[in-house]
């Protein structure tokens, strides 16, 4: 990941948007290439915390629930997050929901409605995959709690800030991240 961020930097890309919920490579990018660096983990959380006062995510595994509830740690949230829940599925099986969406709707409905009884006022579907099946399924809303749309949060923040740079008002460097000029 880290080789193909490089690549589209000296490509002259003007921006880098990761379309994984596990955010790879993306503190080591924003070390070593001049332009902005995405998340899709770290853009949607954040953007999670405007939504509402706290929010959660559905992750397709436990391991990756809780990768995810570390990384909301890391990226200072612990006092807005909720622990992530899990459709016990693997990825063959995402994949697959692709076809037949049915049992996991089903699983991401049931997680997302334990999440928001424990107080969970928005819902991430933690894996551009499952978000885009979500999504597909018109999923926007469970007992209350905003479902994200998090692919297109992470698309339109990475376009919304090329257009910021682009207006000289944002200047990206490598070592401090984006920071504002006179």
């Amino acid at each position: 990941v880290l080789n193909k961020i490089i690549q589209a930097a000296d490509q002259g890309y003007d921006a880098v948007a990761i379309g994984c919920f596990l955010d790879p490579a993306m503190q080591e990018a924003r070390e070593v290439v001049p332009i902005p660096v995405f998340g899709l983990g770290e853009t949607c959380m954040l953007m999670a915390c405007m939504y509402g006062h706290k929010f959660s995510g559905v992750a397709f595994h436990s391991k990756q629930a809780q990768y995810y509830d570390r990384k909301a740690f890391e990226y200072g949230l612990a006092s807005r997050h909720i622990p992530f829940g899990e459709l016990g599925i693997d990825f063959n099986e995402v994949q697959k929901a692709f076809a037949s969406p049915g049992q996991m709707r089903e699983n991401f409905i049931k997680e997302a409605r334990r999440l928001a009884a424990q107080g969970a006022e928005v819902i991430l579907a933690a894996c551009a995959t499952v978000n885009a099946i979500i999504r597909r399924e018109k999923i926007h809303e469970v007992d209350g709690a905003l479902i994200l749309d998090c692919n297109a949060v992470l698309l339109k923040t990475a376009e919304g800030m090329v257009t910021r740079m682009s207006n000289e008002a944002l200047q990206a460097t490598a070592k401090s991240g984006p920071r504002l000029s006179a």
